[in-house]
């Protein structure tokens, strides 16, 4: 039995594996994100800080619509010894609709920073930001429910009571997997373009060095498969692209046993380009902030206050991973064609991780020549808007979405999972709080909080899950360390410290 539900993820793999989220969800909402936020939008300029400088984030998300898990699991670890597990702790969410996942991470390296300039009277009219990640993504989707069920029962006689899959002709279409990973080294300049009255427009751009680190893909346009039995498989008709990354581990060219006999020369071949070739994304956002009230109250003889809101309403748009990058091949790295008819899967063992499984693809569908010698996967291209509305002294709400999507036809480009948020928030200089309420396109409604202590940030994308929710089908954790330098307005030294406390608490 465990052989067969071994079978059939290797399966999805083959048709789909060539081989919420939204980052830092809460502090979006928030002018003194500082560098933080460049990779949502890099519109920086009339920033609230004069030097900000990451020590680390990092952010980690998974998602998907198929299977909860039992709350209570996350408060009993031991509830995973289970032999019931499956059954007592899990839940299928059975709708009819496709199913789908994904998992990511990213960090946020040290040092990265932004800092603020401009002339006397107008002291942060420009932002340069030098940023660098690693990123991770897997995506699985267009996985059809009796697809996914076989595979969660294990091709057994459970899986047949409950699907019925038995000497039926079954189809998937569009069955897609793709998963990557890579560093990014952006430059990033903004500026205030407009700003006269009560309207001001700043923009920003972000041009990036990607460099690939491993990457795999595949789809299935027509997955077209029949169980005669428990054991015994046909596939008919069906096509389905397949490629992976030179040098993945158990791949062929370089085995589990050379890396783990030389990790350092591995990781310096990984680092230098050799399996990947550099390539290039950008990133491109607008801001627009309307000031009925012009300037901030100041206080007699005081500077400008940067570090204080000046609008009543922002609106926000960019577009952010615009580009693609190309793996070397590994050596089967190939389009395949099948029509098999009463394969024995009993038998099918897979003791060399990828070298196996290309072994019994190769002896058993048909390759379909490709003549490139690397493979693309598309970033994960999101469109990012935002409306934010400060009410009073710190007081506001943010409404927010993220779209993204997996718009290649050959459906290779990585994606994060489209999300629509509202944020309440309290947000000032050295202290926020936001509690945003999104629902994604996976129908998973999160409620979450982020905390904005100085120079810490932590924080959650759902909340519900850890105290709420009976099944959890997506969960989140994200953090930061940094050190900000604010804006200072200078005051007049002969003013007493009661003039200056009262003046700045009438106008906080």
């Amino acid at each position: 039995m465990i052989r067969q539900r071994i079978l059939i993820v290797v399966l999805t793999a083959s048709v789909g594996f060539n081989a919420h989220a939204q980052f830092f969800l809460g502090l979006r909402s928030s002018p003194y994100s500082g560098v933080t936020n460049v990779d949502y939008n890099p519109a920086i300029a009339d920033n609230r800080f004069l030097v900000d400088i990451n020590l680390i984030g990092v952010a980690a998300n998974v998602n998907n619509n198929y299977v909860g898990l039992s709350r209570q699991t996350i408060y009993h670890s031991s509830d995973f010894n289970d032999p019931n597990f499956q059954s007592d702790y899990l839940k299928e969410r059975i709708n009819g609709l496709p199913k789908r996942a994904f998992v990511g991470t990213q960090i946020q390296g040290p040092l990265s920073f932004m800092f603020s300039f401009g002339k006397k009277n107008n002291k942060n009219k420009n932002a340069i930001a030098f940023t660098w990640h690693t990123n991770f993504i897997f995506d699985a989707d267009h996985v059809n429910q009796q697809f996914a069920r076989i595979a969660y029962y294990g091709v057994g006689t459970k899986a047949d009571t409950v699907t019925h899959f038995i000497g039926k002709q079954l189809s998937n279409t569009n069955l897609s997997v793709k998963a990557a990973a890579w560093n990014d080294y952006g430059i990033t300049y903004s500026r205030v373009v407009y700003d006269k009255g009560a309207h001001m427009i700043k923009t920003g751009g972000t041009l990036k060095l990607l460099q690939p680190l491993a990457g795999a893909y595949a789809d299935g346009n027509n997955l077209n498969y029949q169980w005669s039995n428990y054991g015994t498989l046909s596939i008919s008709n069906s096509s389905f692209n397949y490629a992976y990354s030179q040098g993945l581990i158990t791949s062929r060219g370089y085995s589990a046993q050379a890396i783990q006999s030389d990790v350092t020369s591995y990781l310096n071949n990984v680092f230098a380009y050799k399996y990947a070739s550099p390539s290039a994304a950008a990133d491109l956002g607008a801001i627009y902030e309307w000031r009925p009230e012009g300037e901030v109250m100041r206080c007699p003889n005081q500077d400008r206050d940067y570090s204080k809101n000046r609008y009543k309403i922002a609106v926000g748009f960019s577009v952010i991973d615009f580009g693609a990058m190309r793996f070397r091949r590994g050596e089967y790295s190939e389009n395949f064609y099948a029509n098999i008819q009463n394969w024995d899967v009993n038998n099918a063992k897979f003791p060399n991780g990828i070298q196996s499984f290309d072994d019994t693809i190769r002896a058993r569908f048909q390759a379909l020549q490709t003549s490139k010698s690397y493979f693309t996967l598309w970033l994960p291209t999101r469109f990012n808007m935002f409306i934010d509305y400060n009410i009073a002294k710190g007081f506001g709400v943010n409404g927010s979405a993220m779209i993204s999507a997996d718009m290649s036809p050959q459906h290779n480009m990585l994606h994060q999972v489209s999300t629509f948020t509202v944020t309440p928030k309290y947000d000032i200089l050295w202290v926020g709080a936001y509690l945003p309420l999104s629902v994604d396109v996976m129908g998973n409604i999160s409620w979450g909080a982020t905390l904005r202590i100085g120079p810490l940030i932590v924080g959650t994308e759902d909340l519900l899950g850890l105290f709420a929710k009976k099944y959890v089908y997506n969960a989140d954790i994200h953090a930061a360390l940094k050190v900000t330098i604010p804006y200072i307005a200078k005051h007049d030294r002969t003013k007493t410290k009661s003039d200056i406390m009262k003046c700045f608490f009438r106008n906080s």
